[in-house]
């Protein structure tokens, strides 16, 4: 597709409204022909602009690629901020994505929940994506590539240069004597992208001219069908009595689906649960290892960080890390989420007449993990109950055990999160209580 000023402002105007905008400005031509249009249209927008450039420090130049953005931001009149990263597991994630994750969560960070963020992948990053999804061997879900908006956790993330060819951009650039940066490592082979890119592309380029609008195209027709295989897996979800919070399936009900809904659904399960999908060989093991298995058996599955067990009659996925998290001796006063761990945090819902009432958080309230030997009198109980027989009773993992916070208040356990409240922590039947649950923190869509 051309370079269409008008219809690209309008497709971003409807695609954020009036959020904030948040342009991911890494310096070279994409995302600077972006953020000059943008600039030089702001008086279509109602909503603030501002740039964003993260350094993840793996070129010596990087520090001048940071003040040059500096530079171009201060010129075109907007907010700029530099975001300094350090990029981890590249070994086991590869070059592109570990960077990509240490940048969005730096930049999720600084957004803080307010606004979109607008990125400047073009025509041929889409067709890219795809063919390297395939030389993986991904299933539907991959080789939709790149969608128009995604989510990474909870920040929205707008493409609208995903259907504009990379010589409309060059042309706009040039046209407008944009100055860029031309990043040394995008001439390395030994990356994939780059591989094909300059190695494979031309050619493939030569005889099929269209490649890029093509691929582009078989992209989109994945999509849909992936939104269909959703909507399937959406009905046998509820079906096979999934739950969220304890992350959980009913093997029977799994099992009376056929083979291929089983595997679409559990997919669709582990989206939702934001998890890295296993390869087909591992899930097909979860099926046959673990699903079949006897009532009693201890089966399971381990792929990346994430394992696959049963207990009596459920499917339970986690990740493969039981130990309890570490616990700040800090001492909770308010209501606000509290950080568990890096994907799990404390969150409390307002609720007349249960809960903990409010004159317990004046002296604090204490977090903590099981010993052994804890008690608590439960609401509506005359009795107390070990903590232990009570997470038998709720058939609860053995191994998720250790990992339920109990919060205490004066050296009484009030509250085992997400499952119950102490008698004596109760508030009166016309007053507000607040009741502790656990929330996962989200991670979004392939991008």
């Amino acid at each position: 597709m051309s370079f269409d000023t008008e219809l690209i402002l309008q497709k971003i105007r409807k695609l954020c409204g009036s959020s904030a905008l948040w342009v991911a400005y890494s310096g070279g031509m994409d995302s600077h022909v972006l953020l000059h249009l943008l600039a030089t249209h702001r008086n279509q927008f109602s909503q603030k602009i501002q740039v964003v450039h993260v350094d993840h420090q793996l070129q010596s130049q990087s520090a001048d690629w940071a003040e040059h953005c500096q530079r171009v931001a201060e010129s075109l009149q907007l907010p700029f901020h530099c975001l300094k990263v350090t990029v981890t597991d590249i070994n086991q994630s590869g070059l592109e994505s570990a960077a990509r994750s240490a940048r969005y969560h730096a930049i999720n960070k600084l957004m803080n929940g307010e606004g979109i963020l607008l990125t400047g992948q073009h025509l041929q990053d889409q067709a890219e994506t795809l063919m390297l999804q395939l030389l993986r061997g991904a299933g539907n879900r991959g080789l939709g590539a790149m969608k128009t908006v995604s989510f990474w956790q909870k920040m929205q993330i707008v493409r609208p240069l995903l259907t504009i060819s990379r010589e409309a951009l060059l042309d706009y650039a040039t046209t407008h004597q944009l100055q860029w940066i031309d990043d040394p490592s995008n001439q390395n082979t030994e990356i994939n992208r780059n591989f094909l890119r300059h190695q494979v592309w031309p050619l493939l380029h030569s005889r099929w001219p269209a490649i890029n609008q093509n691929l582009a195209r078989s992209a989109q027709n994945l999509q849909e069908s992936q939104t269909l295989l959703d909507e399937l897996a959406q009905d046998d979800f509820f079906n096979i009595e999934a739950e969220l919070q304890d992350r959980s399936i009913n093997i029977d009900k799994l099992r009376a689906l056929s083979e291929a809904r089983q595997r679409n659904v559990l997919r669709f399960f582990m989206k939702m649960l934001n998890m890295a999908l296993p390869s087909r060989i591992n899930l097909q093991r979860i099926l046959d290892e673990v699903c079949s298995a006897a009532v009693d058996g201890q089966p399971q599955v381990s792929w990346h960080e994430y394992i696959a067990r049963r207990y009596q009659n459920r499917l339970y996925l986690h990740t493969s890390i039981s130990q309890s998290p570490e616990v700040s001796a800090e001492l909770i006063h308010n209501q606000q989420p509290m950080l568990l761990d890096e994907k799990h945090r404390l969150v409390w819902q307002a609720q007349q007449g249960r809960g903990i009432r409010a004159e317990l958080f004046s002296s604090g309230l204490t977090l903590s993990y099981r010993q052994g030997g804890e008690k608590i009198q439960l609401a509506g109980k005359t009795h107390h109950q070990s903590v232990k027989k009570l997470f038998q009773q709720w058939q609860i993992p053995v191994w998720q055990r250790d990992t339920i916070p109990l919060l205490f208040a004066d050296q009484q356990l009030v509250a085992i999160v997400g499952y119950a409240c102490a008698e004596m922590a109760k508030p009166q039947s016309d007053q507000t209580g607040w009741v502790p649950m656990i929330e996962r923190i989200c991670q979004g869509d392939f991008d």
